[in-house]
């Protein structure tokens, strides 16, 4: 398929000039509630708890985000995945893939409850500039937020 050829190309172009530390794609899910992460899990515990370190600060940063919702373990019918493959292929630990629901999410009340809120457009915004932003969080923790200011 032309686009994972292109997007494997790119990855190798890449790490041939610099050291590639995070890949994440993003997808829509249909069926669970909340945003929340697929990731990989190697059999070092050392490096078990540093690949599963920036969804655990994402979930921090927001209530949509659902640290108890993602899963690390990788299955064999998941092998060809993209972030699978960045992460075997390409040895990027820190891949992912970002699910935000189609269903809304519960942000942070108990599902039993109270029914799934539906997300908006400012919703999906907002998480894209809390992964932006955590993402650099994560590698220059010392750096001074600025606030975004209104939307």
């Amino acid at each position: 398929h032309p686009t994972i050829h292109s997007c494997k190309q790119l990855l190798r172009l890449t790490k041939s000039a610099r050291d590639v530390v995070f890949y994440c794609d993003i997808h829509g899910h249909s069926r669970k509630t909340n945003m929340f992460m697929y990731g990989c899990t190697s059999k070092s515990p050392a490096t078990r708890l540093r690949e599963r370190a920036f969804p655990y600060l994402l979930h921090n940063e927001s209530l949509m985000f659902n640290y108890d919702d993602c899963n690390f373990k990788v299955q064999r019918s998941k092998d060809t995945c993209a972030r699978v493959v960045a992460w075997k292929e390409f040895g990027i630990s820190n891949a992912y893939t970002l699910e935000m629901s189609l269903g809304g999410g519960d942000f942070g009340e108990d599902p039993a409850t109270q029914a799934p809120i539906h997300f908006t457009i400012e919703d999906y915004v907002d998480m894209g500039r809390l992964l932006a932003e955590t993402l650099v969080d994560m590698y220059d923790p010392g750096r001074l937020r600025l606030d975004p200011g209104p939307s």
